[in-house]
């Protein structure tokens, strides 16, 4: 029989050559050695194939599976026949790991039983990398929806080392097709089926974002957020913990939709504004309304009071908008800006 690996590591790849080196030199690397990695070709043209082959020839330990170009969540959705691990760990093509992010994944859940490490990551764009560290007033192991929480509010599979069968038997799969998303799903699934979450709270992953990529790349394609969110609360009534997570959830949708909001173009506001007010039930109305800055900030709510109100409450979100900055300002530029200034004028006087 073939023996069972400690890790399945798998890895999506379209159009990703001048990033892929580095990505499977940090993974083929790993100190934890007995793992499988399921590379998925997803209809490459710019030369990627020809490194998965290259690297495929030198290490038993990498398959390659080929697919036309359907998407990153179809591309990992092709590899769970394969998969073999213990545990999976999904790695995206442009980004890196530590060399010992499996070694220290494994052995936190071996020694928790836990179902799901949820790790950090550092950011790599334009401005200095950065990472955010995890509540530290909540526990190292995560068991109820409010625990869960500051997990939830990041989507990303790559935040989750998961135990494989916790995945296989409740078909916690990503959204099909060529669309920005597709992880939203499969990662609200594995969390809240997830009986235990341990917490290793080190930067083990660094996130690359990059021109072109889908997250990269603001079009109309990105209003599937809303129909994204949609397809959460019905996989939350389905499973029946609706209820458990209804803050959770409610606070996650209409904060991204905000948040998306300001990330568009201005000729694409108006329709996503649009798609947003059809959106909206009572239920989130009286939510934004009411719930506590902790879940909805009073920017996101004066959003909705600006989109769902009258003239009077979109005066309060636009001056709130103008005002915001000098709120922010760095202490050092309101005193060379304002205080000195003022200082000196009633010298002056």
């Amino acid at each position: 029989m073939t023996p069972i690996p400690k890790v399945t590591i798998i890895i999506p790849v379209y159009n990703v050559k001048p990033y892929l080196r580095q990505c499977l030199d940090s993974v083929v690397n790993q100190t934890l050695r007995d793992i499988q990695i399921i590379c998925v070709n997803d209809g490459s043209t710019d030369g990627s194939v020809a490194l998965l082959e290259e690297y495929a020839a030198q290490d038993s330990r990498i398959e390659v599976i080929h697919q036309e170009n359907q998407g990153g969540g179809s591309a990992r959705n092709a590899a769970y026949p394969y998969i073999r691990g213990k545990y999976t760990y999904f790695v995206d093509p442009d980004d890196w790991l530590e060399l010992e992010l499996c070694q220290q994944c494994y052995d936190k859940a071996e020694a928790t039983e836990a179902d799901a490490v949820a790790l950090r990551h550092v950011v790599h764009d334009p401005k200095p990398a950065y990472s955010r560290p995890f509540n530290p007033l909540l526990p190292k192991e995560r068991e109820s929806a409010e625990e869960k929480h500051d997990i939830l509010q990041f989507a990303a599979p790559w935040r989750g080392f998961w135990r494989s069968d916790l995945l296989l038997s409740n078909n916690v799969r990503f959204s099909e097709g060529k669309r920005p998303y597709n992880d939203m799903l499969m990662f609200w699934k594995g969390i809240v089926l997830a009986n235990r979450i341990t917490i290793l709270d080190i930067p083990l992953y660094h996130y690359r974002t990059r021109p072109g990529s889908y997250q990269q790349v603001i079009d109309e394609k990105h209003f599937i957020i809303i129909a994204t969110m949609e397809e959460i609360n019905k996989m939350l009534h389905e499973i029946g913990c609706y209820h458990s997570y209804r803050d959770v959830f409610i606070a996650q949708k209409l904060n991204v939709w905000c948040h998306r909001y300001h990330c568009l173009p201005a000729p694409m506001k108006p329709k996503f504004v649009a798609l947003i007010r059809e959106a909206l039930i009572a239920e989130d109305r009286d939510f934004y309304r009411t719930a506590s800055k902790k879940l909805i900030p009073k920017a996101t709510k004066f959003f909705y009071e600006m989109i769902d109100g009258g003239l009077k409450e979109m005066l309060n979100y636009h001056n709130y908008q103008i005002i915001r900055p000098i709120v922010q300002m760095p202490e050092r530029f309101v005193r060379q800006w304002i205080v000195k200034p003022i200082r000196r004028m009633l010298k002056a006087s």
